[in-house]
């Protein structure tokens, strides 16, 4: 089977690194002849990539909405056209959608999500909520959850910053908004605990006095995680953060952190509050379980344990790989 995953994005954005670049490799051992391009920016760069994009049995379209008549150039080169997204495109976060050119752009979206769920073969979506809405557009909808190379995100040697217990957060500056609240409360046990911030942009909320910061790099991506006692993600809850599909989540726990998460979303599909993280829902939790961590090593071991298993059993990208091929195989079918 020849597979061709289209994006928008280079290779460092998360949707490529973890759904796509990974199963190229994968694709290959399996015999299938798998690749993948970028999707020009410019109108003009796109009329000339559709007409000279390879051929193939499948092509995947990964997070981009395309306009109809870029669905029909592409239809008119594979045998089956299969739409695959991890975020909820249709629409922006609460705050986003404050200003009214924002909504009307979210308006559009969810239009052209309707017509290209409507228009491909198949739909795979990132989690349940995902899926779901697809399916109100069409019928053969599949849920393949973002997976994990566990052979790479591992357990290291713990490199703190200090002796202090290592609370971490890691994530785009889009979601720097969202460590405010925990940081706020956490403020308070300064003297017990030790935050971090990995991200390209420094944090500037409350207690960033406090905060040690790190620019990401891919390079020292997993030797940070590594660092981390716990790893936080907070999220409001929003039909765009319902859509998320926990991939640091999945990093945090693979690597030896123990989550607090917000309840929201994915985050209850992954977590098992108690056994291997903790899901908050009253803002003094983030204090309060963080401390009960800090105090209890055995129950911080135990709960690394339950981590890595969840992750390694349920998201390892081999695993999830058996639930992609046999979507596009499907689709092909």
């Amino acid at each position: 089977m020849k597979i061709l995953f289209l994006t928008p994005y280079g290779q460092d954005r998360p949707s490529v690194r973890f759904r796509v670049l990974p199963f190229v490799e994968r694709g290959r051992a399996r015999g299938h002849e798998v690749d993948w391009a970028r999707i020009p920016a410019s109108i003009f760069s796109r009329l000339r990539f559709y007409r000279t994009v390879p051929r193939a049995d499948v092509y995947v379209i990964q997070q981009e909405l395309l306009a109809d008549w870029e669905l029909k150039a592409l239809r008119k080169r594979c045998g089956a056209l299969v739409y695959d997204f991890v975020d909820a495109v249709w629409t922006m976060s609460s705050d986003d959608l404050m200003s009214s050119r924002k909504r009307r752009r979210a308006r559009k979206s969810a239009s052209r999500f309707a017509e290209q769920c409507s228009t491909v073969d198949l739909c795979i979506a990132g989690n349940t909520y995902l899926g779901h809405k697809a399916s109100a557009y069409q019928e053969r909808v599949r849920v393949v959850p973002t997976g994990l190379d566990t052979a790479r995100y591992v357990y290291g040697e713990r490199c703190p910053i200090s002796n202090y217990f290592q609370v971490g957060w890691m994530g785009s500056p889009n979601s720097l908004r969202y460590l405010e609240q925990p940081l706020d409360v956490l403020k308070e046990y300064v003297g017990s605990l030790q935050f971090s911030v990995i991200s390209s942009e420094q944090y500037a909320g409350p207690a960033k006095e406090y905060v040690f910061w790190a620019k990401w790099t891919r390079e020292t991506e997993i030797s940070r995680l590594q660092s981390m006692d716990v790893g936080l993600l907070p999220l409001a809850d929003d039909e765009y953060t319902r859509g998320k599909c926990g991939v640091r989540l999945l990093q945090y726990m693979a690597c030896g952190a123990i989550p607090l998460a917000s309840d929201v979303g994915v985050n209850r599909e992954i977590i098992e509050h108690g056994v291997n993280g903790f899901l908050i829902e009253e803002p003094k939790q983030w204090g309060e379980y963080a401390m009960r961590l800090a105090n209890d090593s055995e129950l911080l071991e135990k709960m690394r344990v339950a981590a890595r298993q969840t992750v390694t059993g349920r998201f390892d990208v081999g695993v999830v790989g058996q639930g992609l091929w046999s979507a596009l195989e499907e689709a092909v079918g």
